[in-house]
């Protein structure tokens, strides 16, 4: 089913995925017009796919292409997001159009919930196997509530298989259901026999159990419908991703989802994820999880760290195979140094400071008006391990999936702010890159050689956008833009890269700063018109593309963006 990549893990960690790769080859064809070319795919993702072809096909970046595979039962319409010619062929980055969807036999229920978290979706994740129907409501990326056709997962059947109600209650409810229309939870509360607080406790324990019983489902078909969700329908709860795919991961009946995991060899040596997004999820560990956890060092092998912990090997597996889902810990064939990281790192909760919204305000201004140094709040003699744990300890405090319960917006600032964050460390934990970013800051260096150094970098991060290499360009244009916010084309070529990424409100807030530097630049305008279409914005696209085309009559782009909204220019 799934084999467990050690080389792929390692290139996970240094692009910023959304949805996790898979690398299994299968043949697949490739519809133009009325050609058909054979293909083989290399790797697969919810939302893409690599292939390569040694045969001649004439393809450009932005064609769309039908591709056909029956072990993925795949036939969808792909974008063509890069090309590149190799020595023996051509290799082809695609863009899956279609909505998500697929079959548990091809993809980890895990990786399909930290996708649609990290892509800040918003829709309904349906799952189906045989007659079984259950669904899972999202908004922005969070899990707010759950549903199913089976009897057992209704809440009066919950409510009696866990003591809360006699039976008696349940069939006085039952009949009221009938005569009145009312949902048995509002009944069961007129009657007396919950409170309401006792309601909300059940609904929420309900839809956790219904999402967790998903785990237990190996050939199951799912598809992610994207859009508004039916408010009437649907009780807004506060659920956590990463508590969800650790408890569901941990208590699986049926192992083919982490089979992978719990078959990992004896002598696998186990370390920390090196992305603070991975670490700091908002899990609660209890203390057997906690003791498996605190052995972890990037040195001592999975039959190590299960020994010391005082765990039967059954049971070890399990833990293990829960951090791996949720990419807490990763598994190497080698030693991995730790760099630092600290299983107290991993395990110490982070005070909630009073005042969140404001913090995360404060934080977003700092990111477009500070240094790296101010931002992390440290000073230019800083210790490496100074360093780190003050990373660390705002990595924490603002971390996107701690705090799951915030609107869409302050959530996109927090993802915003955690990139920043990631920079600035990125930059100062390097020797090399933390000389040459503190050149321009001395004192006997002109406001000119910061500017200069803002050029290289935007050359360098142009020059990694060429080359495809999306998850690097935004890395190196934020620093660009970091060292002179003053210059447009950083900011826009920021906010395509993040465009190219699928990040697309925080392309928005990138963009919307390039047009404030440059309201009169055609380009800008256009981009952020078709940025608002893929945004669901079409009223705004509209307006840019109008504007643009009343600066240059000739931007072709423009009139083509007016007439894809059936607008006339």
């Amino acid at each position: 089913m799934f084999k467990y990549n050690f080389t792929e893990m390692k290139k996970e960690k240094k692009e910023n995925r959304c949805f996790r790769r898979y690398t299994k080859k299968y043949a697949a064809r490739i519809f133009k017009g009325k050609e058909i070319h054979p293909v083989d795919i290399l790797d697969y993702s919810l939302d893409g796919i690599g292939v390569f072809t040694k045969n001649p096909l004439h393809v450009n970046q932005g064609d769309i292409l039908m591709i056909e595979n029956n072990e993925l039962s795949l036939r969808a319409d792909f974008k063509v997001e890069w090309l590149s010619i190799t020595g023996s062929g051509l290799r082809i980055g695609l863009h899956k159009l279609e909505p998500l969807k697929g079959s548990l036999k091809n993809y980890r229920l895990s990786d399909i919930f930290i996708g649609i978290q990290r892509s800040l979706k918003t829709g309904i994740l349906k799952i189906k196997s045989g007659s079984i129907r259950k669904r899972i409501y999202i908004r922005s990326g969070d899990m707010i509530f759950a549903d199913s056709n089976q009897d057992e997962d209704r809440l009066g059947e919950f409510l009696l298989r866990e003591g809360k109600i006699s039976q008696e209650s349940f069939d006085r409810s039952s009949e009221l259901i009938i005569k009145t229309g009312k949902r048995q939870g509002a009944i069961l509360v007129e009657l007396g026999v919950i409170t309401p607080k006792e309601l909300f406790w059940a609904v929420k324990r309900q839809a956790e159990e219904i999402i967790l019983s998903i785990f237990d489902f190996s050939d199951a078909d799912f598809e992610f419908q994207e859009g508004s969700l039916p408010t009437e329908e649907v009780i807004t709860l506060k659920m956590s991703a990463g508590n969800l795919i650790y408890n569901g991961t941990k208590r699986l009946t049926c192992i083919e989802q982490a089979r992978d995991f719990l078959n990992l060899q004896p002598e696998t040596v186990l370390g920390f994820s090196e992305d603070p997004l991975n670490l700091f999820q908002d899990i609660s560990f209890d203390e057997e999880d906690k003791r498996f956890i605190s052995f972890i060092d990037g040195r001592r092998t999975l039959q190590d760290v299960i020994s010391l912990a005082g765990l039967d090997d059954s049971t070890g597996r399990r833990t293990l195979a829960a951090l791996l889902s949720t990419s807490v810990v990763e598994a190497s064939e080698g030693e991995a140094p730790q760099k630092g990281i600290t299983p107290e790192d991993v395990l110490q909760q982070p005070e909630m400071p009073p005042g969140l919204i404001e913090r995360i305000e404060e934080m977003c201004s700092k990111c477009q008006t500070v240094d790296y140094y101010a931002l992390l709040d440290v000073d230019g003699s800083v210790t490496d391990a100074k360093l780190r744990w003050a990373f660390y300890r705002l990595a924490k405090e603002f971390h996107p999936d701690r705090h799951f319960y915030l609107d869409k917006d302050m959530k996109v600032k927090l993802h915003q702010i955690f990139s920043c964050l990631t920079n600035a460390y990125s930059v100062l934990s390097s020797t090399e890159k933390r000389r040459e970013y503190d050149k321009p800051l001395s004192v006997e260096q002109t406001s000119v050689s910061r500017a200069e150094l803002a050029r290289s970098k935007f050359d360098e991060g142009y020059t990694a956008y060429e080359k495809e290499l999306f998850a690097d360009a935004v890395r190196i244009f934020s620093e660009a833009a970091q060292l002179d916010d003053s210059v447009a084309r950083y900011q826009y070529y920021y906010g395509l890269a993040l465009i190219r990424l699928d990040r697309l409100k925080e392309a928005e807030l990138i963009m919307t700063k390039a047009q404030r530097l440059e309201p009169e630049n055609d380009e800008i305008l256009t981009a952020l018109g078709y940025l608002y279409v893929s945004l669901g914005f079409p009223l705004r696209a509209q307006w840019n593309f109008r504007k643009a085309l009343e600066l240059n009559p000739t931007n072709e782009r423009a009139k083509n963006g007016l007439l894809a909204s059936n607008q006339e220019p």
